[in-house]
């Protein structure tokens, strides 16, 4: 049972305003004691300063029967709120406090604009429907999220998270419309299972099995519907399942006479397909020796696969003992950091760019039957530059990163690999640059992108690609969209990285006239000082920011910022000689005590001789 006495020794563990509230509502709890509750909310309210503890306390001061009060926090919450986090806070407090669906929903919508990644949003709109209970709601999160998942894992998630918050209905709606969008072996088995889990529908599960085996393209995929079959119970499905895999062979003897009878028939091209996929499946020197013979047959018009086939047989016969070796640890390699080590040697040790590409491409399949990570795929990406330089290869490697960067963290690794680690320049800054070209365009096209959705991108062209004039024109595109002391704080910060001091300059004044209270000034001030900015500037634009106020309260309580953010009693000391004379009877007292407490060895002398 929650009491005064059981409570109070928890106060040494709270330090922040949310921390307060939670333990002033266990107060609250039966038997309440509102009077421990009130002296803990009196004690923290007016120290707050961030969404989450303003909204925090407004709801205690709403369960104390102090309406007025908590309004007035929650309205002082909103005006703090900036991040797409504190937005949910501020959705909680309209709720509890005013009961405001509309206005939580609002709060609701400004989070979602500022939350782009799958699992953010799954958990926004499980608090959406627990706060608001309006499926309106939670759907449009989800539908944004919907618009992020690529992989089956990706929209299982998705479905899971709304079955979780109890809409089933748009749980069917995302295995539908994933299984739309999917379209490979491993992504439909996935869905398929994922789906009868959640929904227990068999029936659609088993149509998802049936376009995964219409799209299955090798005998390993044919495999894993076989398992499949045995789990749905369907001997026709099974049927099936079975002539396709008759109809796939992937062993290279077995593709060699499949390729040579399809000769036979006059169909050379499909032949060709065939036995090149032969001579990526090659294990042994007898294999090579028949597919070298079967080219140079029926193919000798194609002097480059001649070339290529004849070069791979005499590399083989030349070092056979060391393939062997090579084989029989390619055969153990399970993991793709064994398979990329591997491939190393072979450059190293017999300089063969074909063995090193089977190995990559392996490593890459690989790769490709779990979620996609680009930090598991850029070792690929480096090695396939570094070996064999194969344009084609990395352009569509960089491409698929690229697309399937849907958060800026992502993107951000992508562009660095491209442009900043690539050997091939050509390809590596050519396709970094279209990548963020792509993106410079689509944040001009939405009216809803932000300040710093340019910086982030200006810091990535200045960074990476050095390309300066370019960067600074992204600057002056943030720099429109700055609207506080913080945004153009930043862009000022980012303009000084460039090399622009006079445009920093600039921007941190504009920032000093946005601030409009000595605790933005003071705000400011600390923003610059963490960030580097040399003393004397952060002084300018602090006195700056101090003419602008007009109040003898905000003018003291920018005073008191020059000892709290600046430490500097001697310049405090003489800012509150000079604007001592505004002050008079309840005011001059707390002045008073305000600059006995912060530049009192300055202002009573006798103090330094006494210590």
């Amino acid at each position: 049972m929650a009491t005064r006495d059981t409570l109070s020794p928890r106060e040494a563990d709270c330090s922040t305003g949310a921390d307060y509230a939670v333990l002033a509502l266990e107060a609250l709890q039966e038997p309440a004691d509102k009077a421990y509750a009130k002296e803990l909310m009196d004690r923290v309210a007016d120290e707050c300063q961030f969404t989450k503890d303003l909204a925090a306390v407004s709801i205690v001061y709403k369960e104390l029967g102090e309406q007025t009060r908590a309004e007035e926090l929650l309205q002082t919450a909103e005006d703090y709120c900036m991040s797409g986090e504190e937005q949910v806070y501020l959705a909680e407090g309209k709720m509890k406090v005013l009961g405001d669906k509309a206005g939580a929903s609002a709060a609701m919508d400004n989070a979602l604009k500022e939350t782009n990644n799958l699992d953010p949003l799954i958990e926004l709109a499980k608090k959406a429907m627990a706060l608001i209970g309006d499926n309106a709601v939670m759907r449009k999160v989800l539908d944004k999220a919907m618009g992020k998942a690529t992989r089956a894992a990706e929209f299982t998630k998705l479905a899971a998270g709304a079955a979780e918050a109890g809409d089933k209905d748009y749980a069917s709606t995302v295995f539908e419309k994933a299984g739309e969008k999917l379209s490979s072996v491993p992504d439909l088995l996935a869905l398929a299972g994922e789906m009868t889990k959640t929904l227990g529908d068999p029936t659609r599960a088993k149509a998802l099995y049936q376009r995964a085996l219409d799209g299955a393209a090798d005998f390993p995929a044919v495999v894993k519907l076989i398992d499949a079959a045995k789990q749905v119970g369907d001997s026709d499905f099974m049927k099936a399942v079975l002539k396709k895999g008759a109809d796939l062979a992937t062993a290279t003897t077995e593709l060699l006479d499949l390729g040579l009878g399809l000769i036979s028939t006059g169909d050379k091209g499909g032949a060709k397909a065939l036995l090149e996929k032969a001579e990526t499946a090659v294990n042994n020197l007898d294999e090579l020796k028949k597919l070298t013979d079967a080219v140079k047959t029926h193919f000798a018009d194609d002097s480059t696969w001649v070339g290529r086939v004849v070069s791979k047989l005499e590399k083989r016969q030349a070092n056979q003992a060391k393939y062997v070796e090579l084989q029989n640890q390619e055969q153990q390699a399970d993991t793709v950091k064994k398979l990329l080590t591997l491939a190393d040697r072979v450059m190293a040790e017999l300089e063969d760019p074909f063995y090193t590409a089977k190995l990559l491409g392996k490593a890459e399949t690989m790769l490709g039957e779990g979620d996609y990570q680009f930090q598991r795929y850029r070792p690929i990406i480096l090695a396939v530059d570094k070996h064999l330089n194969d344009k084609d290869w990395l352009a569509r490697m960089l491409d698929e990163a690229a697309a399937k960067s849907t958060d800026f963290i992502r993107f951000k690794d992508v562009i660095h690999t491209a442009a900043a680690e690539m050997k091939n320049v050509e390809v590596g800054r050519g396709k970094a640059r279209a990548y963020l070209k792509t993106r410079e365009a689509e944040l001009k096209a939405n009216a809803s992108a932000t300040v710093y959705d340019y910086t982030k991108l200006a810091q990535l062209v200045i960074s990476d690609l050095q390309d300066k004039e370019w960067g600074a024109a992204l600057l002056n595109e943030a720099k429109a969209k700055a609207q506080d002391h913080f945004a153009l704080a930043h862009v000022g910060q980012l303009a000084a990285q460039a090399g622009d001091a006079a445009g920093a300059q600039a921007l941190y004044e504009q920032a000093a006239q946005k601030a409009g209270s000595a605790v933005a000034c003071a705000q400011l001030a600390d923003r610059l000082h963490n960030n580097g900015v040399p003393a004397a500037t952060v002084k300018a634009v602090y006195t700056a920011c101090g003419k602008t106020l007009s109040s003898p309260a905000e003018k003291q309580a920018w005073v008191e910022g020059i000892v709290d953010v600046l430490k500097d009693k001697a310049w405090a000391a003489q800012e509150y000689a000079a604007i001592e004379g505004s002050f008079s009877g309840a005011d001059k007292a707390r002045f008073d005590l305000s600059r006995m407490n912060r530049v009192g060895d300055e202002f009573y002398p006798y103090r330094k001789h006494a210590a």
